[in-house]
């Protein structure tokens, strides 16, 4: 009986010092140094996607991985392009810039999400096709992810007007999108959305 307390206390221990936690960083197990633990490419996000019927019962659940595959230069500056593996299609272009992370949609830099950021920040950008406008709702959130406990950031985008939530996105500026819950119009009713997906980091590999 101690034996089993024993060795159950010792794989608690283990599990708790395997833990990866972002502070603003990234840490390892390893040694692996977390200053120097940036989207570039080559990086991989392996996500876990679960897509909701219009009721809000679970659909499905997938694994998605979205990799940095190159570079690509638009509007004169370079950007990385994120694709969905799979699927081999571009997912995002985008580029960390001293007020947050930016992506290139609509044929124009575009800010994505804000950072540094205060509670009740506001801005207009143009993502998945559309006007949108974002509010900063959190800033340095404890969130559990598969590679620990992250300090993110939480942001909600609006479509017509701050009443129709599009987009609900936990971000860091070491792993990017942490966690993102999309919303889309009902087949019945436009102004009425419901959860339509949400993607949950479990891994990333530099």
């Amino acid at each position: 009986m101690c034996r089993s307390v024993f060795f159950l206390f010792l794989f608690a221990v283990l599990i708790s010092s395997c833990q990866k936690e972002i502070d603003g960083t990234i840490t390892f197990p390893g040694g692996v140094d977390p200053a120097t633990l940036k989207p570039k490419v080559g990086t991989t996000w392996t996500y876990r996607m679960y897509t909701y019927h219009q009721d809000g019962t679970l659909y499905q659940t997938l694994s998605m991985i979205h990799r940095a595959k190159n570079e690509e230069t638009l509007g004169g500056e370079k950007w990385l392009n994120i694709i969905d593996v799979d699927a081999d299609t571009t997912v995002y272009y985008l580029q960390v810039k001293a007020d947050g992370l930016y992506q290139y949609a609509n044929n124009a830099p575009q800010l994505f999400l804000k950072d540094p950021a205060q509670v009740g920040d506001n801005y207009n950008t143009y993502n998945t096709g559309v006007s949108e406008q974002f509010f900063v709702r959190r800033v340095k959130d404890t969130l559990p992810t598969g590679i620990g406990d992250v300090l993110a950031n939480y942001y909600e985008g609006y479509r017509y007007n701050p009443y129709l939530i599009r987009d609900e996105i936990w971000y860091n500026k070491n792993a990017w999108v942490l966690r993102r819950t999309e919303y889309q119009t009902r087949n019945t009713r436009f102004f009425f959305w419901y959860k339509y997906r949400v993607f949950y980091l479990d891994n990333i590999v530099y």
